[in-house]
């Protein structure tokens, strides 16, 4: 049976992490007050992952945003609690207020990929986001550009520009938004890349 795992962020090294990796069991987590709570995969497997691109992986990633889902794990946003996170990987390396709504961030590196969560007051998931890995850019999140997604998904209906991000949004299901977010503007005769993707519940954003 697992432990619950005690040791604050600066403690776990990269191979404690990854040794976290597997399935978050409902039934070890009992103190948790979600009847309805769906487990959330910490560190899956994700040489399948990293092996799609292109076409293949955006429809993927649609796929899995219907369910409230990104690549590389079950978590499910606007269900999941973020508890269920740090019982496997600790505490995050950047978190803000944890009286109110805030995001948190969990960056493996090593080409693992990094994760963030947008987490509401009452501790529920509300967004997901997968970064991918910066390692290998043939594949994976890092590989796709606003010109793939468009040529597989259509033109989304939504468009919107933060900072110096522009994003693409998708409505996979009624619950969810699909994001894909990249630069607004790159240096000419370069392409612009997603930097990450992001599965949104707003109804549990409160």
């Amino acid at each position: 049976m697992l432990k619950k795992n005690t040791k604050t962020n600066s403690s776990l090294n990269i191979g404690s992490k990854l040794a976290l990796a597997g399935l978050i069991a409902v039934g070890s987590m009992a103190a948790i007050a979600h009847s309805d709570v769906h487990a959330a995969a910490a560190k899956p497997d994700t040489s399948s992952i990293k092996a799609q691109q292109g076409s293949t992986y955006i429809k993927t990633i649609y796929a899995l945003a219907k369910e409230g889902k990104i690549p590389g794990l079950n978590a499910i946003a606007g269900k999941t609690p973020i508890s269920a996170v740090h019982y496997k990987w600790g505490d995050p390396e950047v978190g803000g207020d944890l009286k109110g709504n805030h995001y948190e961030t969990y960056n493996f590196g090593m080409g693992q990929g990094a994760y963030g969560f947008g987490v509401n007051k009452s501790g529920v998931i509300y967004d997901l986001r997968n970064f991918g890995q910066s390692i290998d850019q043939t594949v994976g999140i890092k590989s796709l550009t606003f010109e793939s997604v468009i040529k597989t998904l259509g033109m989304p209906k939504e468009v919107r520009f933060t900072g110096t991000d522009k994003i693409y949004v998708y409505h996979p299901s009624t619950k969810y938004e699909l994001k894909f977010v990249g630069p607004s503007k790159v240096i000419k005769g370069k392409v612009a890349h997603i930097d990450h993707v992001n599965v949104y519940a707003g109804k549990a954003n409160l």
